[in-house]
């Protein structure tokens, strides 16, 4: 069985786009771009993920009457070994470790979603 490109692919560029999402380029010349609320909403974390008890802090909306919640804000990003990016949001939330890997797997575009399709 072939590998899939979810695997092998490293980030070659990362970047805060001008609408303030987050861009990834890929080895594979794929582009990557995460809406900060999307990235909130999928933390990988164990508390979001709901391993440790209920999901209490997986934010489902972030978005009411046009202001953007303090939990999709960003106030910094840390790179975590080769591997991972490290957010912290504006709610102090900082427990999830966002791997290259994980980051291509969940990137939005419509081809990542059918690799993902095929995959499956």
């Amino acid at each position: 069985m072939q590998p899939s490109p979810f695997d092998t692919v490293e980030p070659v560029d990362l970047r805060w786009n001008t609408d303030g999402s987050v861009g990834i380029t890929w080895d594979d010349s794929h582009e990557s771009t995460f809406d900060l609320a999307f990235l909130r909403s999928r933390c990988p974390c164990a508390t979001c993920k709901g391993t440790h008890g209920p999901p209490t802090t997986l934010v489902k909306d972030t978005r009411r009457a046009g202001r953007t919640e303090p939990s999709s804000e960003v106030q910094s990003v840390e790179p975590v070994g080769q591997y991972a990016i490290r957010f912290k949001w504006g709610d102090g939330h900082d427990a999830g470790l966002y791997s290259y890997r994980y980051l291509r797997v969940i990137c939005p575009c419509a081809a990542c979603e059918a690799e993902r399709t095929v995959q499956a």
